[in-house]
């Protein structure tokens, strides 16, 4: 198991890497989608959206609160591919009309927020499993390692690396 700072280590990198791709992407986007016909401002609102409920569960846990969960998110995260297919499709909804650019200059916003929360929340508060309720057992680190696995996963999709979880 890797300690909360190789944790934090890898989100950091990955955001750098994320920046590297979308800077490669910016004269051709169409170049950089995936497989199932998602724009890379397609997946970059997907990542987003998914980003602030990361950012809910981390405030939530900084303030020693419940999370406040966006309208969009059913308040559990989905089970089924029906499920994720509906809260993908309300996603898509929100994002459709607004530009790559102002999608990329959310993403960045997000992801940069949730680095700074993970710097005010203790490794303790991270590492122990059960502290919150509403994570069902799992440690608030998962949290972390969820939103860096889904960016991987999306990444390797985009630069056409198998994801090695398939």
């Amino acid at each position: 198991m890797s300690s909360v700072k190789d944790t934090f280590d890898s989100l950091r990198m990955e955001f750098n890497l994320w920046q590297g791709l979308l800077v490669n992407c910016k004269d051709k986007p169409d170049n950089c989608s995936q497989d199932d016909n998602w724009t890379l401002k397609d997946v970059l609102a997907h990542l987003t959206s998914w980003q602030e409920v990361t950012l809910a569960r981390l405030v939530a846990a900084r303030l020693k609160e419940e999370p406040e969960y966006p309208a969009w998110f059913p308040g559990v995260d989905p089970e089924t591919d029906e499920e994720t297919n509906k809260v993908n499709a309300a996603i898509y909804k929100i994002y459709k009309d607004q530009s790559l650019s102002n999608v990329k200059n959310e993403w960045e916003q997000r992801f940069s927020e949730i680095l700074l929360v993970c710097s005010l929340i203790s490794e303790d508060e991270f590492s122990e499993p059960g502290k919150y309720q509403w994570l069902n057992g799992y440690p608030l680190v998962a949290v972390i390692e969820g939103t860096l696995g889904h960016h991987r996963e999306h990444r390797d999709l985009i630069t056409g690396k198998k994801n090695p979880s398939q």
